[in-house]
């Protein structure tokens, strides 16, 4: 957990510094200097983007994760074809969507053309979108594979939002006067992205362009078919499930683009809680596939424990503080959003709940048993879009939410019992209710206390004390290990100065 948890330090740094960023543009920005249906437009055009791109990577991300370490093992940097096939399907697929989209445009324009019209103006931007998220989304399983996760985290978490906070200043100061100019530019951001990853990951002289079919691939294709086409699915019909909230409100909710845009909010502010996982994910993915290659289960073990009560504690953490400030984010944004206190207290307790579950996904994906993955994947899809779909009806954004966290629920519950019942696994220990109870307790008690009329004043000390005592609590309490093996490296570094 050495590696993982310095890599997972840095990473997390530029992770929550893009979040900020990321707050200023969503929370302040975009409501600002935006209408709620242009505001709603760009997270609509991305969740479209993020389902096609991962169509069009045709499962070549996970192919190249899982079987990467054999082509290191027994090819050199010349015969690795590995980086090559990839790359060569991605663009086929890319080229394939292409000519396949404009079929799609009748489709798109019955289902929100009435409820979201701006998305039917704007549509033809997806395409570019898509293409971006294809291609970085490759050169960040490589960078990740090279142990170039806090450059790839870097650039997708800190870089990406730096840029979007720049192009809404251009805007707000009427640099930038065209709506559709700045679409036009925010559907290309990832371009820069790109070219910086591209260059590092040449630069780092590992991989080679190889048009010569290697052994391993001969001996593995058929592996590797199997593999890539069921995690396509999987991947597929998990981003679907992840992505179908902020679709169906466009679709479905009287409010269109508009109830769009405030569950983006919610969302967003909850989805901070996602940070250790993007991070601890990136470099515990390609440890996790050695450990399989290597039938290590003790190690897998051992990750799966302490990832799962580092991300409950961290995640908990997170929760509690935005909980605790859900008064001050109304006020500040207005009562347009007055919604926002009890959507991020149902989409919070969704997220503890998978983030508490640990790296299930990852294990599951490199094992033997990858098509577990596919199968809860295709449940969780059917079941998200089946709740979204009726309670967002029926309740607007609100079941939106409730039939997020049912679905998340359920979805995890299942992928728990797998792998308990297979590898006799489970991430669970008495200091994970303890560390969950403690975040819950304080943030109670803090939520109903007043310490000053002012209530920036009074937020300030509540965040304050949350944070403190439950940092102190948990360090006292010797409830991680790892979190208290960080906090000695650190209190070494800063006496030492």
């Amino acid at each position: 957990m050495a590696t993982i948890r310095k890599q997972s330090i840095y990473s997390s740094i530029y992770i929550y510094a893009g979040f900020v960023f990321g707050a200023i543009n969503v929370l302040y920005f975009f409501p600002k200097f935006f209408t709620p249906e242009q505001f709603g437009l760009t997270r609509i055009l991305m969740d479209i983007a993020l389902i096609f791109s991962t169509l069009c990577t045709a499962g070549m991300i996970p192919i190249a994760m899982k079987f990467s370490p054999f082509y290191q093992h027994h090819l050199s940097k010349d015969k690795n074809d590995l980086f090559t096939i990839t790359f060569f399907i991605a663009i086929v697929a890319c080229v394939i969507f292409y000519f396949f989209l404009p079929y799609l445009y009748p489709l798109i324009i019955r289902k929100f053309g009435f409820r979201s019209p701006l998305l039917i103006d704007y549509i033809e931007w997806i395409y570019p979108m898509v293409v971006g998220l294809v291609i970085f989304a490759l050169l960040e399983a490589y960078a990740w594979i090279v142990s170039k996760n806090v450059a790839s985290n870097f650039l997708k978490e800190f870089f990406y939002r730096i840029l979007v906070t720049i192009l809404i200043l251009l805007w707000s100061f009427k640099i930038i006067k065209s709506f559709n100019l700045f679409i036009g530019i925010y559907a290309l951001l990832y371009v820069p992205l790109i070219l910086i990853l591209g260059w590092i990951i040449f630069k780092s002289n590992f991989f080679r362009i190889c048009f010569t079919q290697s052994r391993i691939t001969k001996k593995f294709a058929p592996m590797m078919l199997k593999f890539g086409g069921a995690y396509f699915l999987s991947a597929l019909l998990n981003i679907l499930a992840k992505t179908n909230d902020t679709i169906i409100i466009a679709s479905q909710s009287t409010g269109g683009l508009r109830d769009a845009a405030i569950f983006t909010i919610a969302t967003y502010l909850i989805t901070l809680m996602d940070v250790p996982q993007r991070s601890m994910a990136s470099s515990a993915t390609a440890q996790i596939a050695k450990a399989w290659r290597d039938k290590d289960m003790a190690k897998i073990n051992r990750l799966y424990k302490k990832t799962a009560l580092t991300l409950l504690i961290i995640a908990s953490a997170i929760m509690g503080a935005v909980m605790i400030n859900t008064n001050l984010i109304v006020k500040i944004l207005g009562e347009t959003y007055s919604s926002l206190p009890l959507l991020m207290l149902i989409l919070g307790f969704g997220k503890i709940i998978e983030l508490g579950t640990g790296m299930n996904a990852q294990i599951l994906q490199l094992s033997k048993h990858w098509r577990i993955d596919l199968f809860t994947n295709m449940f969780f899809m059917g079941i998200s879009i089946v709740l979204n779909y009726a309670l967002t009806k029926k309740l607007g954004i609100i079941g939106t939410a409730y039939g997020s966290v049912i679905a998340i629920f359920l979805y995890n519950f299942i992928r728990f019992i797998y792998i308990k019942n297979i590898y006799k696994l489970q991430p669970f220990t008495f200091q994970n209710l303890i560390a969950f109870l403690i975040a819950i307790g304080l943030a109670i008690a803090l939520y109903f206390t007043n310490f000053s009329n002012n209530i920036y004043i009074n937020q300030c000390i509540k965040t304050i004390l949350f944070l403190g005592v439950y940092g102190y609590l948990i360090i006292k309490l010797n409830i991680s290990v790892d979190i208290n093996e960080l906090y000695e490296e650190l209190k070494k570094k800063v006496l030492h100065r």
